[in-house]
Parts: structure tokens; sequence; C-alpha cells
């Protein structure tokens, strides 16, 4: 990897009333007692996608197969993921930390990866409207463990979408890659901002290409990411004509639904384009500009690496909350203690 440069950015224009925010929410945890999440709660992945079961192979349904274009120009390769983690969480609320990472391949291949955040937030059912904004309408609850879990869905999915629209305004002629699906469901707010999003990267002539790493979608029992046909890789496969009659009154769908096994041996992916892509070039381009790991495009891993959360992090801001008068609890894990070794460290 060439000319790789890491750079740390504290706070940018469009986090400063997010950062704010969140720093006014953790007012209230002076002298609060307060359970550390267990470790299965740390981290969280959301897929905004409906569950579909072809009960047939693909031979039943209508769907096109792509080969990537042969081009010679290549782009600027833009990669955005972002990770949360529920610190601790009590009868009254959660406490909440969210990170994002921005990875920039340059044509002449030099990497720059910008860090943002970890922020920090505490949410309660009393300041979770202030908080979130148009966001607390994906707060539904019906018991406190959904409120915690929605919570920190709908947190993620707010930075994550001004990091979206923050890059497609300031970016053009580029291929900018998101982690996820192109939906979106019926919240206005939110419907309406990732149509803003796809608008806007037409606009200024970028490229959107969103990964998934999992997909609930299968074909005879299998999951799509194991679905083959006789071609060769790198191929892709658009099922968005057949997917289209099973799509949920509850989802929108505002790109087009892929299949693409890019090399071979690789796993195949969940892959939308918006609506009026060119498949063909589309993906050209990407083989062309970024390299792939197992099929899946470089800098997206790095983003997914960067934005993540290690221990280290989550000790680090657990100290934080220690150092602001918070006194976290730890419960005892029964399976830790029946099946560790005796020696062992079950906290």
């Amino acid at each position: 990897m060439e000319h790789l440069q890491h750079q740390i950015i504290e706070e940018l224009e469009f986090l400063k009333a997010f950062s704010k925010i969140g720093l006014e929410s953790l007012f209230s945890l002076k002298g609060l007692r307060i359970y550390a999440s267990s470790r299965e709660d740390l981290a969280r992945d959301y897929l905004d996608e409906i569950y579909i079961e072809f009960n047939s192979t693909l031979d039943g349904y209508l769907f096109e197969v792509y080969e990537p274009r042969q081009v010679e120009e290549k782009k600027k390769v833009i990669a955005l993921d972002t990770s949360s983690v529920r610190l601790a969480e009590s009868s009254n609320g959660v406490i909440i930390s969210i990170k994002g990472a921005i990875v920039v391949r340059d044509i002449d291949n030099s990497i720059s990866i910008q860090t943002l955040g970890p922020f920090l937030f505490y949410v309660n059912k009393i300041n979770f409207k202030y908080i979130l904004r148009e966001y607390s309408e994906l707060i539904q609850y019906s018991s406190r463990y959904d409120f915690y879990l929605n919570a920190q869905r709908a947190l993620t999915e707010l930075l994550e979408r001004r990091m979206q629209e923050y890059i497609v305004e300031k970016s053009k002629d580029s291929i900018i890659l998101f982690d996820g699906c192109l939906v979106a469901n019926n919240f206005n707010h939110y419907k309406n901002l990732l149509e803003k999003i796809l608008r806007i990267a037409q606009e200024n002539r970028n490229i959107i290409i969103a990964f998934s790493k999992t997909s609930f979608i299968q074909v005879s029992g299998a999951y799509l990411q194991s679905i083959h046909i006789e071609e060769e890789p790198p191929y892709i496969i658009d099922l968005t004509t057949t997917l289209k009659h099973y799509c949920n009154y509850e989802v929108r769908t505002l790109g087009r639904i892929c299949l693409a096994r890019l090399s071979a041996g690789s796993l195949g992916y969940r892959v939308d384009v918006p609506i009026k892509s060119d498949i063909p070039t589309f993906f050209g381009l990407l083989l062309k500009s970024d390299p792939l790991i197992y099929g899946y495009p470089e800098t997206l891993i790095l983003a997914h690496d960067y934005s993540t959360f290690t221990r280290l992090d989550i000790i680090t801001l657990q100290t934080m909350l220690k150092k602001m008068d918070v006194e976290l609890l730890y419960p005892e894990y029964v399976r830790d203690i029946l099946f560790q070794p005796v020696d062992g460290d079950y906290r």
C-alpha cells in the first residue's frame, strides 16, 4: 500500500452540532450508577433489508448478467463506514459511542484516512427526541431493550447519512462506496435524505456503489452470497426486476439490487447501485481503480477497520466515564464463571 497517510480529524463543519449535542447529553451523567454492557452487546451491525426467499433456482426468475467493461480510466475512490457501541445502560438510559471513517484512494494510489469520533451520547426517553431530531421517529419500542437498540441504530444512521451527504457534495467524478443497501423505510425524513444524497451524487457525476457484507435474500434455501452461475467471475447479476415483486411496503428500494462476484473463488455480495446506472462501466471503473480482497474493495475494508471500536477504545471510553464521576457496575456472567479456565479473568 503506497503513501498511507493517516489523518484524525477532530471536528468537521458538518459535525459541530452533532458533537455539541453529544457533549450536552453527558452533563446529566455525574454521579450516575450504571451497568457496563455485555461483550455481546457492544457492537451491532444493522441491515435495512427485507427477508426474501425464492423457492426455486434463479432459472425461474428474470435477471440479467453483466461483465465489467474493460476501461483504461481510473477514478478517485472514497469509502465510508460507521460503527457504534453501547458502553453502559440502566433502567433510565443508555450510553452510546459512535465512530466513523472516510478512506480516500487517489488516482496516484495514495491513501488518506479520516477518523471521525468517537462521539459519546447519553440517551434516555426524555432527551432522545432532542438528540435525534428527525431521526427520533425511528425510535419505536415495546421494551427497554428495544429502546437501547433503536437509539443506537438511529444515532449510527444519523452519522452515516451526514457523512454520505457531506462526501457527495464535496466530491466530483469519483467512485463513492457505501456500506449497506440503498433502501429506506417509509419515514419521510430518512427516505428524503437518501434520495437527496443520490441526486447530488448524480449531479456531481459521482458513482455510488453500496456493498453489503450480509444479506437476508435466499434462493432455494441458500443465502445470496453463496449463489453461483456457470459464468466465470467477474460478473454482476441484476435481480431488480425479480425482487420488486417481493418488496415490503415498509421498505422502499432506491436502487438496483445485484449479486456481484468480482474475483474467482471469492464470496458474492449484495451490491446496490442507483437506478440509472451503467452497471458494466461502473464495475469496470471500480476494478481499475481499487484492489479487491476476496472480491471486496480494499478501501471499504479499511473504512470498516478504522471505524470499528477496538477493545482499547472501549477501555479508554469507560475510563473517561469514570473520570466524569460515573460508577460503572460489572455484572457477573454465569457462562464465563462456569466455562472459562479457573485462573482466567471472567470480566
